[in-house]
């Protein structure tokens, strides 16, 4: 789909969607918002001009993934191996899986986050005692054992699905990428992974926001046993990078495009201030863990004991980051209690 002259929208299923199931669900999806269970695809963009070729973001490292991209990339005039440029706004699979087949492809210049460079080592080229690591995580957490095996196992099962490549470019935020008459501002905002980085371009007064915004569903932020600090806190003040931009095209990387910048921010703002309230209310006062608490808050998609095993991970990992950034905010208290970590409240 063109955006403007020269910027093109691009779709790439999941592992789990064929190429047409997407397409219809991006379809559906914008005609009738609403959370789903999991995503069906990924929208990397595609900037042409002056001869230069920028891709953001790729998708899975399948051949349906890659026979779309190349379809979607036909239907403007261009093919992957012309991409001399790759953009990864974070290192999750669904948007760094491709990397490294177009990497071989092209020979493209790929751009990643310093941050994030670190994870693409731990995570794809050194993984071991990562699952391990994750598993004792959240037994102290409070995770019964017979759930943790397969809750840190996370998206390492679908390992064979990423085409790992370290970056030749690493980033730190502030840096500027000239495409032919657009240039863009890069823009560090960290939450929903350390090195998340969005594009900003603005005299086109254009935002790509890979998973920092999406329209109608906001990204997981959790912590994990590879996470450090408070990535809620982080993300939050990450959004009040952007809230003063002048931004007309607002481009994430799932559902759909959008334009209304500072609404969705206070959205967002509100729908965490509302989960943070939720978190709170579900500590018990004699102290309780982030299990404990994720077992009793409302998820949009249900409640913990309904999920598959990689969900309650995600919700487990969001909750403990939403505890963290309520003890940051000095309305929480940890204690360790029979090797388990608990919260209390203030």
């Amino acid at each position: 789909m063109k955006i403007l002259d020269g910027i093109y929208q691009l779709l790439t299923p999941f592992p789990q969607f064929t190429f047409d199931e997407a397409k219809k669900l991006r379809v559906e999806l914008e005609a009738r918002p609403r959370v789903t269970k999991g995503l069906p695809y990924v929208l990397p963009y595609m900037v042409k001009d002056g001869g230069d070729t920028l891709l953001i973001d790729c998708g899975w490292n399948t051949d349906d993934a890659y026979a779309a991209l190349e379809i979607g990339m036909k239907e403007h005039g261009s093919h992957p191996s012309e991409v001399n440029r790759l953009f990864i706004t974070h290192v999750h699979p669904d948007h760094f899986g491709m990397a490294g087949r177009l990497k071989r492809l092209a020979d493209c210049d790929v751009i990643i986050h310093e941050k994030d460079a670190e994870v693409v080592n731990a995570r794809y080229f050194a993984p071991k005692g990562l699952i391990d690591d994750m598993g004792r995580f959240m037994q102290m957490n409070g995770v019964p054992p017979l759930e943790s095996p397969t809750m840190a196992q996370g998206s390492m099962g679908m390992i064979d699905k990423v085409s790992p490549v370290p970056p030749d470019t690493e980033v730190k935020g502030g840096e500027t990428i000239k495409i032919g008459a657009f240039e863009f501002e890069i823009i560090w905002t960290p939450g929903h992974s350390p090195g998340h980085i969005c594009l900003y371009e603005p005299n086109h007064k254009i935002l790509f926001t890979g998973d920092h915004i999406l329209p109608t569903i906001t990204p997981n932020v959790s912590i994990n046993s590879q996470t450090h600090g408070s990535p809620l806190g982080d993300y939050m003040r990450s959004l009040d990078k952007l809230d003063k931009l002048d931004v007309k095209y607002v481009l994430p990387a799932h559902e759909f495009d959008t334009k209304d910048l500072q609404k969705r921010i206070s959205e967002i703002h509100h729908h965490h201030e509302d989960r943070l309230a939720e978190m709170l209310r579900c500590v018990d006062a004699g102290g309780s863990t982030a299990w404990e608490v994720a077992g009793r808050v409302k998820w949009a998609t249900g409640m913990l004991k309904e999920f598959e095993p990689h969900m309650q991970r995600a919700a487990v990992g969001e909750t403990i980051a939403h505890l963290e950034y309520l003890y940051e905010r000095g309305q929480l208290a940890k204690v360790f209690r029979d090797a388990h970590l608990h919260w209390l409240p203030v």
